[in-house]
């Protein structure tokens, strides 16, 4: 599957590819997660999330 990036996805919708993914704005964290887990919050906010890199 080819992957257009950036791919930004918002907390509590579900990951449409596995990967390493980092938050937009001034909370600043990166996690990977797995294609159809739910995106978490961080620090109990809902965030948006970037695509870094897809595996």
């Amino acid at each position: 599957m080819e992957t257009q990036l950036p791919l930004i996805i918002e907390s509590g919708n579900n990951c449409p590819v596995s990967g390493i993914w980092k938050t937009v704005g001034p909370l600043t964290t990166t996690i990977t997660v797995n294609e159809k887990s739910a995106m978490p919050n961080y620090c109990g906010v809902k965030v948006r999330w970037i695509l870094l890199y897809h595996c």
